[in-house]
């Protein structure tokens, strides 16, 4: 996790999916601590888990820095009418 920024771009380069958690996201601690237990039953180093354990941490502590900013996300209205339309599309798919 030590440089996000970098391994964002290379996915987003590679075409690759990501997944971004934002730590004003109320949910963000949960969440990594659920991914932190899968990645501990796959089998991830212990370094790994480490390194994922830090990140918790700093998400946590933004969260009580800052707890005026953290809230559930949601979708800006744009965002929601073309996952709208996307379901749309796909409805008439299945």
């Amino acid at each position: 996790m030590k440089d996000q920024v970098r391994l964002l771009r290379d996915c987003i380069h590679h075409d690759i999916p990501a997944v971004v958690f934002q730590g004003d996201d109320s949910c963000a601690p949960e969440i990594l601590e659920a991914a932190k237990e899968i990645y501990r039953r796959h089998g991830c180093s212990e370094e790994f888990l480490y390194d994922w354990k830090l990140l918790i941490d700093e998400v946590k502590a933004y969260q009580q820095e800052s707890p005026q900013t953290v809230k559930l996300p949601k979708l800006s209205p744009t965002e929601a009418e073309l996952v709208r339309e996307e379901m749309r599309k796909r409805k008439n798919i299945w």
